[in-house]
């Protein structure tokens, strides 16, 4: 009795917690179903369910002058919605033959009746995301809306249009590597890439819903948020200006077979970035944009550099431009090492700073850091300093590599004077160009720039400002001393840069040749050509870079390769610029004090008379000729007697001009004081004997 009682105790304990179970599951099923309802759904429907990038329509960029640079161009992506329910089997028979000629028209990928097929097929499955053309552009894309079926309407024609974006230049590879590339599969450069944050905009969102075969499809009747399109961005770049640089760049890659050139104009009042140029050679031998060597290209300059021994110089007030130094016939020991000059400057002793900088002395340099700056390294370091050459120069571009200048504290005996001429140390093109610059700029240097303006829908947002980065980085005094000397380099018979000399204005500027190096690799047998200077001289506008690396053949410095190319650029700004016609023939204030004596040829006092619209009628038998003025400022010009065989007259010449004069006589020069000639040595008219010394006496 116990055993059956107890065996139904067990029985209907079990029983009962089995009704408790199951109660406790049809509540919780009900919970579910009535108060977890929407939880539940939204996650199923987010297995199905997702939100896309809408992308913002990229902003423009433009030039100075208002040409499209850079632009958006729509495309768009068609598919078919063969499972639309508005899309019935009549309407679908009607059209299916018209339907499949017009993808045979346009597309030609199949036969008609290939056509035909697929769409049968992709309507018997009911395949919602059918793909027609994965990249049509507007002009195709308005045709295909009165294609057969489609022209039915939106839901009857069961048409799904995408719209997406692709970048264009519509000027092709003009400054296209300024410009920039956005790449899928690698990294972004030029202005869209430093400019991205602003021309990118915000994307928007729309909610798509995954169907079968795993297609994503914009959810009919959801709505979306639009996008907020990027800001447009106007440059500095003047089209015109950039097409004359990277013409005359690539005419003279051409012809000196060279690896690769870059080109900067820049304005000099502003910093403002006019063209940049920067053509390699590539792998098929033609000349493209493949890097940016202005920005990109660090290596040792040359004798460009000398500059910034004079401007250091003249600043610090140790040396003018009548003060001399001996050369020794182009050949000076330094740091226990032998420094020469290029052979042909062997014929000359005593040089100044407007003709040693003319012919691209080492030895002059090298004499005059060495004699002011070789017990106090750190004081030189720190003159470059502040001309800015050991910081980057900040441009709105990515990629421009840090100068390199060693701390004094690591220079060798010998460091100082090869530093002088342009080794031991690293620059850029635009890093150069910009030190030479405020130098045309009366010593104040500004901040090179490509971007002068930020607009959304036509409203300016941001502009720039040169007034918050200009720096003074010399006296205007030491400033105008190397704007003379620079002036030698172009204008002296014997100058580096005389091979573009022009009687229509004046140039400025500097040679420079170095042997190009790669890193620990060493150097190559290969040059790097260099011009740096600015034009009109008298007004500077612009300042202009050349650099050429790798030329061939049998003239490969700086003279003969890099400074034609800045002579045809200057050749064409001029001559198109109205504003520099206007500033070549501003009187200059020259004229207010007493000139000097100054001598040259007849072409050439010539071309001084007209600058400053002096009249006077040279005879036929002149070669060479002299123009001066008395304390009235009566001017007079004569000729000068380079042909017999006498002493001439160097009373009141520049001293410059009297070594030049007394050397191509064949006599050598000597000079004690300062200033002007005051006496000679050896009186006017006296038969001359070659290699005789004749001395100078200054005041």
């Amino acid at each position: 009795m116990n055993i059956k009682s107890n065996i139904l105790f067990r029985i209907y304990l079990i029983g009962g917690l089995c009704t408790l179970f199951g109660v406790a599951v049809l509540g919780k099923v009900y919970q579910i179903q009535t108060y977890k309802h929407g939880y539940w759904k939204s996650l199923a429907d987010s297995l199905t369910t997702n939100y896309f990038d809408v992308t913002a329509e990229r902003g423009n960029i433009y030039s100075a002058d208002d040409k499209l640079l850079a632009t958006s161009v729509p495309y768009f992506e068609l598919h078919i919605d063969f499972a639309s329910k508005a899309m019935t089997n009549e309407i679908f028979k009607r059209n299916v033959d018209s339907l499949a000629y017009s993808m045979w028209k346009n597309f030609n990928q199949n036969s008609i009746q290939g056509y035909r097929q697929q769409l049968i097929k992709a309507r018997k499955e009911k395949k919602r995301y059918f793909p027609l053309c994965a990249k049509a552009n507007y002009t195709l894309l308005k045709d295909v809306k009165q294609w057969p079926l489609f022209r039915e309407g939106k839901f009857k024609g069961g048409l799904i249009i995408e719209t997406h974006q692709e970048r264009s230049n519509p000027y092709g590879q003009l400054a296209q590597r300024t410009i920039g590339l956005i790449r899928d599969n690698a990294q972004d450069i030029g202005l869209e890439e430093a400019s991205d944050s602003l021309l990118k905009g915000i994307n928007g969102k729309v909610l798509k819903q995954k169907i079968a075969g795993g297609e994503w499809v914009p959810m009919k009747g959801a709505g979306q948020i639009e996008p907020q399109n990027g800001y447009d961005i106007i440059t500095t770049i003047d089209l015109g200006l950039q097409d004359i640089a990277e013409t005359s760049l690539q005419n003279a890659l051409i012809e000196s077979q060279a690896e690769f050139g870059c080109a900067v104009l820049m304005e000099v009042k502003t910093g403002a970035i006019k063209a940049i140029a920067n053509l390699g050679k590539n792998c098929s031998g033609n000349y493209s944009e493949i890097y940016n060597y202005a920005l990109g290209l660090s290596n040792e300059p040359g004798s460009v550099f000398k500059m910034a021994g004079y401007l250091s110089l003249f600043d610090d007030g140790f040396i003018s431009l009548t003060d001399s130094t001996n050369s020794n016939h182009a050949t000076g020991v330094f740091g226990g090492r032998v420094l020469t000059d290029d052979g042909h400057n062997s014929q000359y002793t005593f040089l100044t700073p407007g003709k040693a900088f003319a012919i691209s002395s080492n030895v002059a340099i090298a004499n005059w850091l060495t004699k002011f700056y070789g017990g106090n390294n750190k004081k030189y370091y720190e003159k470059l300093q502040q001309f800015g050459l050991t910081d980057l120069t900040k441009i709105d571009l990515k990629g421009e590599r840090t100068p390199f200048v060693n701390k004094p504290e690591n220079w060798s005996a010998m460091s100082l004077a090869w530093i002088g001429h342009g080794y031991e140390v690293k620059f850029t093109p635009l890093q150069i160009l910009s030190f030479y610059n405020a130098i045309a700029n009366n010593g104040t240097r500004v901040k090179p720039y490509l971007v002068q303006q930020v607009v959304d829908n036509g409203k300016i947002i941001r502009e720039y400002k040169i007034s918050s980065s200009t720096k003074k980085i010399c006296s205007e005094k030491a400033a105008q001393m190397a704007k003379e000397i620079m002036l030698r380099v172009v204008e002296d018979p014997n100058g580096t840069g005389r091979g573009i000399f022009t009687p229509h204005y004046r140039i400025a500027g500097k040679t420079g040749t170095a042997k190009m190096s790669f890193g620990s690799s060493g150097y190559t047998d290969k040059n790097l050509s260099s011009f740096v200077g600015f034009f009109p001289a008298d007004a500077p506008l612009y300042s202009c870079i050349v650099v050429v690396g790798g030329p061939q053949g049998a003239l490969t410095t700086g003279g003969a390769i890099s400074a034609p190319i800045f002579k045809t650029m200057a050749d064409k700004i001029i001559t198109s610029n109205i504003q520099s016609n206007k500033a070549i023939n501003k009187d200059s204030t020259i004229l207010n004090k007493p000139l000097p004596m100054l001598i040259g040829t007849k072409e050439e006092v010539s071309e001084f008379n007209k600058r400053f619209n002096i009249k006077f009628d040279f005879k036929e038998d002149w070669e060479y000729a002299f123009v001066k003025s008395d304390s009235s400022r009566k001017i007079g010009v004569g000729k000068l007697d380079m042909d017999q065989n006498t002493v001439p007259s160097v009373k009141g010449m520049l001293l410059d001009d009297a070594i030049f004069l007394l050397e191509n006589k064949g006599l050598k020069v000597s000079f004690f004081g300062k200033g002007k000639v005051a006496g000679q040595s050896i009186p006017a008219g006296r038969q001359i004997v070659k290699g005789s010394l004749i001395q100078l006496v200054l005041n």
